[in-house]
């Protein structure tokens, strides 16, 4: 599918949005010594999807005017714009003019990022080749222009393969570092001409320092000339926003021989004003060789580092709130819609707390840069590769590796905003492994001033964080962390337990694993992936991609498709008629997104050994579509935002339950924890309870003084004897003169007596290991050993599966001929197994009689709601739409496919994990729908199975004890 420019009114919009910015960022830097003329607009392109072009000399001016597949295209976008999903080959040509004035001065020709391999033709000649993605590139043309007459520029461009199956120029699928949200096919950034004289700037690096308030600058100044010259040169700091105040300036004579030269000037900056997210204050940079060459910039005066295991900005300490950013827009797929747009993300990121953006695995454009130094957002600069096995392995892989970093670092080692260099993520191979220390010691080499984290996630060995100036890393634990949509107590104390020894863990009663890999104790922490997910309003975004969207893109296909799937499976499973309008599903999904959210932020603050996290994600796209608090039109996700905001408030009360679901005549702690990041106060918290009728059954009001950091404000020990149903817990933190400082709520639920009574049903067990029954009878249930003579009117309650014995396999065969003649089996701790990439997952055996594939069903960060309908084996418990935080215990994380059945719990997902790397750029993979908990007839009887987790949770968690009971009750009246 393909279509011609203009594309329709929108997309020319968007086109011209970007243009404008890139003409006016030329008009700012303009000097008399330094022109400028930009190349942007209409160009002509020849796809070549038989990679014929070269051998055919399409690179010749007038064969490529023989062409009749010849097609305008706009400069800077990406191809895949007007071709839908095309990997291979394109030609493109630019015809235009220059000044005669040009004539006999030094001329650069300047591509921003070119997609992936390009060859570039000037008027006929060879010019050059680049290999890469996402980092500037330039060539001397000087000798090859015509200047005041038309010249013709021509380029051979191979874009990335991702997901096709062909090998061009010696380069096959993934093997290339890339991006999974688009092809990015093409000239997707600017193109320009740069004028100068023989003398020229050819880089510069700023090191601010704010120890003694000064600006050291490394040149490299370029002589092009065949002699030395004698060049005044000035450099001077001015404010950004007011060029006409000068800060610091130098002036001295430099002798520049032919070619290559450095040169380092400081200058002090009196009275600086430091950059931060508070204050994004910038500086502009002039150097000047006078009546040759002027090149400007931008730099803030800015300091970021560790120190005490704390990160710390321009002196002061900071606590990272960073959240996780895909970097994929609805039209312009790489780059930015419009200005507008960035400018609205970035200020959504802010108004919601986070302090720190981390772009996904690729430079972004530096429009956007540009708006993160002037907005004032740290931002983590990291090279186009992606993690785990992509690039897939060559012989080309390490240089390719090297290259990234190196050209990454260079471009970004000015900005502000960027103040630390994350090298790799989640690593597996050797190669990389070997190259993690290498790569790092090259980034300090290019940049001293930065941190680099060798590896987020420390899967290789543990992560590594190299301070500014060192050379030699500190070890850090760097910890990527999805623990699913309801954070229960285990979960809870998992967070809690980051940093801490086992014998630590011991003595503050906390039993749960840490989360993380390589994690070590005592060292600093930082949770760098964290998050849950849910839908965007998939019904509001396809009217706007309708509206304003490009058919092309592969996100208005996935969106689409998506809905279209959705509403499929609702409807396959039983459940459309929960949810006749797709828009609430969506936002049922976003609000326990929110919750999980929350609760995870909250849990990692209340460790004081955490020194910050990083949300998956504000935006998102691509095969990790549902997690970002924000869509993709830059539009925040109801509940999933507000509670994610409310989470990063720099004052928080975190109140626990423990536990959340109580038995009324165990009692449950209440605490509440408080998360104080500005100065002490004295206040006033008052902590209430009340019931669903609205009746305040506990109230508490102490004084306190709220000191920074983290501390535990009040513990209760609640008697809930007297309690029964679902509660809710406020508490409110005032100031002294009655105003609220902050506030914050939880729900809990008491189960009586009399909603856990015994059940006087017999009934028969098949339990190998012997847990079930050893519970049931100190309950007092009348439950016999099943065998051969099991009367087919009392159901058989089935836990492990797995049959070692031939006396097992035998007991199991009985259970067959059983079931087939008219007997009720209830798999009680579902059919032991897990899912597992790359196996058929099928649960079918001589112990399980159903077919069924197991399907994990955690969700990571992407939502899978489950759907419970109203039954008997739900008496008592909330049924009817999507499971919430009362099923935090027992809820299914292993779901079964393919059931012929109309399911009474089901898990609603979509393939959101790129296996194989097979999805990238096209987004989710298929809807489908799976059963939590299903009665499935086989022979003259039946089979339920049920995936929650009920019997490890007896006598600890009520939900579950009432789950059994309701079955008990279920399968023997029936």
């Amino acid at each position: 599918m393909r279509i011609s420019l203009p594309i329709n009114r929108r997309i020319a919009l968007f086109i011209a949005t970007t243009a404008v910015a890139v003409l006016s960022f030329f008009s700012e830097v303009h000097a008399e010594s330094r022109e400028l003329l930009s190349l942007d607009g209409t160009w002509e392109i020849v796809f070549d999807s038989e990679n014929e072009g070269r051998e055919a000399n399409w690179h010749h001016d007038d064969i490529f005017s023989q062409r009749s597949n010849t097609r305008p295209i706009h400069v800077p976008s990406c191809w895949e714009l007007i071709e839908q999903d095309y990997e291979g080959v394109a030609f493109y040509r630019r015809k235009f003019e220059v000044p005669s004035s040009w004539a006999g001065k030094t001329v650069r020709l300047r591509f921003d990022a070119v997609n992936y391999l390009t060859e570039v033709w000037l008027n006929g000649e060879v010019v050059g080749f680049h290999e890469g993605g996402f980092t500037p590139f330039e060539f001397r043309v000087d000798s090859l222009l015509k200047p005041g007459k038309q010249n013709t520029l021509i380029l051979r461009v191979v874009g990335p393969i991702i997901l096709q199956n062909k090998n061009i120029d010696g380069v096959g699928p993934l093997e290339t570092p890339q991006w999974r949200g688009g092809i990015t096919g093409g000239v997707w950034q600017s193109v320009q001409l740069i004028a100068t004289e023989e003398a020229l700037v050819k880089d510069v690096f700023i090191v601010p320092k704010i120890e003694n308030d000064t600006a050291t600058f490394h040149l490299e100044l370029q002589n092009t000339g065949s002699g030395s010259k004698s060049v005044q040169l000035v450099t001077t700091i001015r404010s950004a926003n007011d060029p006409d105040h000068i800060v610091g300036t130098s002036v001295r004579e430099v002798i520049l021989r032919p070619g290559v030269s450095m040169h380092t000037e400081t200058i002090q900056v009196p009275g600086a004003r430091y950059w931060s997210p508070d204050d994004p204050h910038l500086y502009q940079a002039d150097v000047e060789l006078e009546g040759s060459d002027q090149w400007t910039s931008r730099f803030g005066m800015r300091e970021f580092t560790i120190r005490d295991k704390q990160f710390y900005l321009n002196g002061e300490p900071i606590y990272l709130k960073a959240t996780f950013f895909e970097g994929l827009y609805p039209n312009g797929i790489a780059y930015p819609d419009s200005r507008e747009m960035a400018i609205r993300e970035i200020q959504l990121a802010k108004e919601a707390g986070f302090n720190m953006i981390r772009p996904w695995r690729r430079p972004p454009a530096p429009m956007w840069l540009d708006l993160a130094d002037e907005l004032g957002v740290l931002v983590v600069g990291s090279p186009a590769l992606e993690c785990m096995r992509l690039p897939l392995s060559t012989p080309y892989l390490p240089a390719r590796v090297e290259r990234e970093v190196r050209e990454a670092v260079l471009r970004d080692r000015n900005r502000a905003c960027v103040v630390q260099w994350e090298l790799f993520n989640e690593l597996h191979r050797p190669i990389l492994k070997q190259m993690m220390r290498p790569m790092a010691l090259l980034t300090r080499e290019l940049d001293p001033t930065r941190l680099i984290l060798d590896e987020s996630g420390g899967w290789a060995y543990g992560a590594r964080m190299y301070l500014p100036n060192e050379h030699e890393p500190i070890r850090f634990n760097d910890i990527h962390n999805y623990p699913g949509p309801f954070i229960n107590k285990r979960l809870h104390d998992g967070f809690l337990s980051i940093g801490l020894t086992k014998e630590q863990k011991e003595a503050r009663g906390i039993n749960a694993r840490t989360p993380g890999r390589n994690v070590v104790p005592g060292l600093m922490s930082f949770v760098s992936e964290l998050g849950y997910g849910s839908l965007p309003n998939l019904v509001d975004n396809n009217e706007r991609f309708r509206q304003e969207g490009n058919p092309l893109t592969p996100a208005y296909r996935y969106h689409h498709r998506l809905a279209e799937g959705q509403r499929r499976v609702l409807e396959e499973s039983g459940f459309g008629e929960f949810y006749p309008n797709l828009e609430q599903f969506c936002l049922d999904q976003q609000s326990i997104h929110g919750g999980a959210n929350k609760r995870m932020i909250e849990a990692v603050r209340s460790n004081p050994l955490v020194s910050g996290y990083c949300i998956h994600a504000l935006s998102a796209g691509d095969w990790i579509m549902g997690a970002g608090l924000i869509d993709l039109w830059r539009r925040p996700k109801s509940h999933a935002y507000e509670a994610t905001k409310a989470a990063n408030q720099p004052r928080i009360l975190v109140i626990r339950m423990s536990p959340r679901n109580v038995y009324a005549s165990r009692g449950s702690e209440l605490q509440v924890v408080g998360v104080n990041e500005q100065a002490s106060l004295n206040g006033i918290l008052t902590v209430q309870m009340t019931s669903k009728s609205g009746e305040t059954v506990f109230s508490n009001e102490t004084r306190t003084h709220w000191n920074e950091g983290v501390s535990t404000l009040f513990t209760e020990q609640l008697d809930t004897q007297s309690l029964r149903g679902g509660y809710t817990i406020t508490a409110t933190l005032s100031a002294e003169d009655g105003s609220i400082v902050t506030e914050n709520s939880g729900a809990f639920d008491v189960f009586a007596e009399q909603d856990l009574a015994i059940p006087k049903e017999q009934i028969a067990v098949l339990d190998l290991d012997g847990r079930l029954t050893r519970w049931l009878r100190l309950q007092g249930v009348d439950a016999m050993e099943f065998d051969a003579s099991t009367p087919r009117s009392i159901p058989v309650f089935v836990t492990r599966v797995a049959a070692g014995t031939s006396a097992e396999q035998q007991r199991f065969a009985d259970l067959m001929r059983f079931i087939r003649a008219g007997g009720t089996a209830v798999y009680v701790q579902g059919v032991g197994k897990f899912y597992k990439r790359g196996d058929s997952n099928q649960v079918q055996s001589s112990t399980v009689p159903v077919a069924a594939r197991v399907q994990a069903a955690q969700g990571l960060w992407s939502c899978i709601p489950h759907l419970v309908r109203e039954h008997p084996i739900f008496k008592g418990l909330p049924s009817g739409g999507m499971m919430r935080d009362i099923y935090e215990n027992v809820w299914a994380a292993q779901s079964l496919r393919d059931m012929e059945v109309e399911p009474i719990v089901a898990s609603i997902g979509f393939k959101w994990f790129s296996e194989n790397h097979k999805l990238h750029y096209s987004g989710p993979g298929e809807s489908w729908w799976g059963s939590d908990l299903a009665i499935v007839p086989h022979g003259e009887g039946r089979v339920i199975i049920s995936q929650l987790r009920i019997v490890e949770n007896l006598g600890s968690e009520p939900v579950a004890d009432k789950l059994l009971f309701n079955l008990i009750e279920f399968t023997a009246d029936n």
